[in-house]
């Protein structure tokens, strides 16, 4: 997909290979290449080109942290009902969420997979949540989502609908694309929530703490956020989801007929 995206755009590209000669060789051409054209160039890298680093990380202040994303997700669905509504956000998120219904031999039809938009989710969950008032519609985001688009708690904080739950998974790090840090953790998004009109915002971390707001926050009636402290990382092994974004689209849509 990623080749023939570059092809309809019209960008050069090259894949880059493996060997530090051939590559280098690779990268002076395709520098060339740009200088000549005056224009972007691309270079694809396959998976496993590069060998495996271990990330340096400083103590961000959660080194006390003990609950994985894909273990909290799996608490956060047990608390949601079989007629309610999940819009997830991209990449982890959405990939742990649809393992985590096969695991358990449930069906995908209630939950909304936010397939390469990133920061988009709580908009689509809300858009969801005005049409179906009838429905509790959950939203789970990520830290790094969020930041990309802050602009969307504004909007969401000033919702009075009462069906719509925000959740945010923060583990600091964009996971999905290499892990590199976000500002997740040194800024107060449950703050910046609450001032932008969300009426109940709180921070857990663990099994209990996630399962008593959980109980308590869709009872409100109100814009409400809960942000949920998780270890970054995930599993070697986890896939993908194998149904197409039409797919999911289609059963979606079925989901919300009444």
């Amino acid at each position: 997909m990623t080749l023939e995206m570059l092809d309809t755009m019209g960008i050069p590209y090259a894949i880059l290979p493996d060997t530090d000669n051939e590559a280098r060789a690779v990268l002076e051409k395709m520098k060339v290449k740009a200088q000549e054209l005056q224009q972007p160039v691309a270079l694809v890298v396959r998976k496993n080109t590069f060998a495996s680093y271990d990330k340096q990380t400083k103590d961000d202040g959660c080194s006390q942290l003990t609950l994985k994303r894909e273990e909290a997700l799996e608490i956060v669905l047990d608390e949601i009902a079989d007629d309610d509504v999940v819009v997830a956000t991209t990449g982890m998120i959405s990939r742990e969420i649809y393992e985590c219904r096969e695991r358990n031999n449930q069906g995908h039809a209630q939950d909304f997979l936010t397939v390469g938009s990133m920061g988009h989710c709580s908009q689509i969950a809300m858009g969801i949540a005005l049409s179906n008032r009838q429905k509790r519609v959950y939203c789970i985001d990520g830290d790094g989502a969020v930041i990309m688009h802050m602009g969307s708690l504004a909007i969401v904080g000033q919702y009075k609908g009462g069906n719509l739950i925000h959740i945010v998974v923060n583990n600091g790090k964009h996971d999905s694309v290499g892990g590199q840090p976000t500002v997740g953790f040194d800024i107060d998004i449950p703050a910046v929530a609450k001032a932008c009109g969300y009426q109940e915002v709180v921070r857990v971390d663990s099994e209990d703490g996630i399962r008593q707001e959980m109980s308590r926050l869709r009872e409100l009636g109100a814009p409400v956020l809960l942000e949920i402290y998780v270890l970054a990382g995930s599993r070697p092994d986890l896939g993908r989801p194998t149904s197409t974004p039409v797919r999911n689209k289609k059963g979606f849509m079925n989901f919300l007929q009444p």
